[in-house]
């Protein structure tokens, strides 16, 4: 199963918590995905909230999960449209690859500078 979790609760920039409605800098994200999503007709992808990702000292967390190959912490992101189609251009990269390893050559330009940690696979046995 592949999906993009957000965290809701994630900063809207390193300085501030919100925008002027009150809304997340994560939340805003999640918005600018399904949106992205809807617009190109792809029910593959299953967008996620979590509220939180402990991972605090960034802000705009977004969890790249793949339950047969590696996953992906990333964050750092401003919640607008260019970082949330350079996040699905790298995860369909992602979903070619078979580990789910990119190459770094192959990583849209938005998506450098973004990756917090790689989670392995859940190994069964």
């Amino acid at each position: 199963m592949r999906s993009i979790v957000f965290c809701t609760t994630c900063r809207l920039s390193k300085d501030e918590k919100c925008n002027a409605q009150g809304v997340t800098g994560g939340e805003l994200l999640a918005r600018e995905m399904e949106a992205l999503l809807a617009d190109n007709g792809r029910s593959d992808i299953k967008v996620e909230r979590h509220e939180c990702l402990w991972s605090c000292k960034e802000h705009c967390n977004v969890l790249l999960r793949d339950t047969e190959k590696f996953s992906y912490l990333t964050g750092r992101f401003v919640p607008q449209r260019d970082n949330v189609e350079a996040i699905l251009e790298w995860f369909d990269l992602h979903g070619q690859s078979e580990e789910g390893a990119v190459g770094f050559r192959q990583w849209p330009d938005g998506m450098r500078g973004h990756f917090i940690a790689r989670i392995p696979p859940q190994i069964e046995g």
